[in-house]
Formats: structure tokens, C-alpha cells, sequence
């Protein structure tokens, strides 16, 4: 047995008590037209700021990775025109964090308008991907870890698989498949991706 499935174990232990594997989250899936972004402070410089960076995840997320640092500059300089809510939320692994909400028939009106493709997020088939997240290193790593990934928009399910030293091994269920899984994690500093894995997988290092 590893050191961390050592650490792990009085937490899978209570989750077969209670019949409800703490390692397992389905539910609907999270708002494609949301996205979220670090900021400093509650200024106004940071939260424009922050509201470029929400909608630049948004971008990627419905018009494909990489769509936001390209031709949709021009959208995110205006990114404040496009939102209709937003709030702060503290996260203990990435610092405050703001999360907007943006107008779907402007944002994808606009993307169009760019002459880039709106792939329409029901659209995208979900995908079983195999994911690893490294630098697991305590119960509350674990914990943190799992938390990440189940508020990741378009993840419909997380299950852990077992352990390999400080690695965790998970089967996630995310709409879009691994590319994008990784291109909405971007978005956020708890998870990094890792380069090197496979077409069908997403390998994640968790920031400490």
C-alpha cells in the first residue's frame, strides 16, 4: 500500500460506510456560459480584468481551445458589455476568485460576427477521459483535488480509480473529451495541466 492510499484510506473506509463513494459526483452539468477567473482584489481595474479572463475560458470553451487568444481579442476587450452577473468567491487553493455569468445569444452573436465557429455546448458528445493528479499528498490535497474537478464546467462525473505514490488516478466524465476538460481548466491555478498525455487522457499536477 502507498503512503498516500495510507493517508486515503479512513476517507474511503466512510465513504463504504455510508454507501455514497465520497470519490463519486454526478449531477448536471455546470453552466457552459460561466466562466471564472483569479483576481487580486475587488477594484474595478481587477474585476474588468477578471471579467476578460471569465469570458476568455467561455470563448474556449464554446468556439474551441485557443479560440481566445486569437481573433476574439476584439469580444474580450468588451467583456463587461456581455455580462449579467458576476461574484466573488474565495477559493483556498487559487485565491479570490470571480464568476461571471455572460449573455449567450450576445456571446455566440459575437463569435459569429468574428467569422469563428459556435459549437453549440449540448452538442459536444461526453467522454470518459483517464485523468492523474499529481502532488496528492494529504487527505485535504484529496479532498481539494476532487473539489476542482467536480465545479470544472462540464464535468458530469469523478471517480477515483486508485493511487500511485503522490498520483491519484481518476475516471472523469466530462462533455467535449480531454482537450476540452483541459482547455476549461486553463481558466483556474489548482490544477495545472501536464504535457505528455495521451490523446484520450489529461494528466494534472495540483498546485501547493
Amino acid at each position: 500500500m502507498t503512503r498516500l492510499a495510507r493517508l486515503l484510506l479512513p476517507t474511503f473506509v466512510l465513504a463504504a460506510a455510508l454507501a455514497a463513494p465520497v470519490a463519486a459526483q454526478t449531477g448536471p452539468v455546470a453552466d457552459p456560459y460561466e466562466g471564472r477567473a483569479t483576481v487580486a482584489d475587488q477594484s474595478a481595474a481587477s474585476r474588468d480584468q477578471g471579467l476578460r479572463g471569465a469570458l476568455a475560458e467561455v470563448v474556449d470553451r464554446v468556439s474551441g481551445p485557443g479560440a481566445a487568444g486569437g481573433a476574439a481579442a476584439p469580444l474580450l476587450a468588451r467583456a463587461g458589455q456581455f455580462v449579467q452577473r458576476y461574484a466573488y468567491v474565495p477559493d483556498a487553493g487559487a485565491g479570490l476568485q470571480l464568476v461571471a455569468r455572460f449573455d449567450q445569444n450576445a456571446v455566440d452573436g459575437q463569435l459569429r460576427a468574428l467569422g469563428l465557429p459556435v459549437w453549440g455546448y449540448s452538442a459536444a458528445p461526453a467522454e470518459d477521459i483517464a485523468v492523474s493528479v499529481g502532488g496528492v499528498r494529504s487527505a485535504a490535497d484529496y479532498a481539494r483535488a476532487l473539489a476542482t474537478l467536480r465545479a470544472t464546467s462540464g464535468v458530469r462525473s469523478v471517480a477515483v480509480r486508485g493511487t500511485d505514490a503522490d498520483r491519484l488516478q481518476l475516471a472523469v466524465r466530462a462533455d467535449g473529451g480531454a482537450a476540452r476538460l483541459a482547455a476549461t481548466l486553463a481558466g483556474q491555478r489548482a490544477l495545472r495541466v501536464e504535457p505528455g498525455a495521451p490523446a484520450d487522457g489529461l494528466a494534472l499536477q495540483l498546485a501547493h
